[in-house]
């Protein structure tokens, strides 16, 4: 069965696919054929069911792109790659968000904990990634006024979605906690060792724990390694 898709131009140098009934690991799968297919100069967006692509004069090529989607056939996946991320929970937000929920900071902190979250796509900052599979009883809109400063490192929640902020800046997330360093560094290839599709793991650890892991970041070679989950 072929892809299910629409198209949308935004201006001149934007265009949105919009697909249809397809996992992150798939779209993921799309926007690899794209690159290889237009160029590396290409720049994608993933977000949930959607790819953005930015290229100057791309509205141009929009009959291009489609016809290459429509012939685009989806390949078995292998299993996603699984990350693990420790978290001190101090976040400025758990006790406000404990009277809301009704939960106790360390229920809060238990269930962020307990669920691996699958990453649906990029967007808002360089490297904020939004993971699904949040806890029911986790889910809480958005702050009705945003925080003015939400530290880098951050780890926060919002709807049905856990993600982490990777630079300091205002924002509407509710924060839990904080890792131990910088996931995005636009001077590495890739600038981030996540991509869509990939699950996610938290776990909480002391202060002191998380200093550990600071240090330890600053010195392993293979930090893919450090960061993979132990099955």
């Amino acid at each position: 069965m072929g892809l299910r898709f629409r198209t949308y131009p935004i201006g001149q140098d934007v265009l949105t696919l919009e697909f249809q009934g397809l996992t992150p690991l798939f779209l993921r799968q799309i926007m690899s054929g794209l690159i290889a297919h237009f160029g590396q100069h290409l720049d994608i967006l993933a977000v949930n069911d959607s790819l953005t692509l930015f290229e100057k004069n791309i509205s141009n090529s929009q009959t291009d792109i489609e016809e290459f989607l429509s012939g685009f056939r989806l390949s078995e996946i292998d299993k996603p790659h699984c990350w693990e991320l420790a978290v001190h929970y101090n976040g400025a937000d758990l006790e406000a968000l404990s009277l809301q929920l009704g939960l106790s900071t360390q229920q809060i902190i238990e269930q962020h904990q307990s669920q691996t979250y699958t990453i649906e796509g990029f967007g808002f900052l360089p490297g904020f990634f939004y993971a699904s599979g949040l806890s029911k009883s986790l889910h809480v809109s958005r702050k009705n006024t945003p925080a003015l400063r939400v530290p880098p490192r951050s780890v926060a929640i919002a709807g049905g979605q856990t993600g982490v902020y990777p630079v300091e800046t205002s924002g509407g997330w509710h924060v839990l906690g904080e890792i131990a360093f910088d996931l995005f560094d636009h001077r590495t290839q890739p600038p981030i060792l996540m991509n869509v599709g990939d699950e996610l793991r938290f776990k909480s650890v002391t202060k002191q724990e998380l200093n550990e892991w600071s240090q330890a970041w600053m010195q392993v070679d293979d930090r893919k390694r450090l960061l993979s989950c132990s099955r």
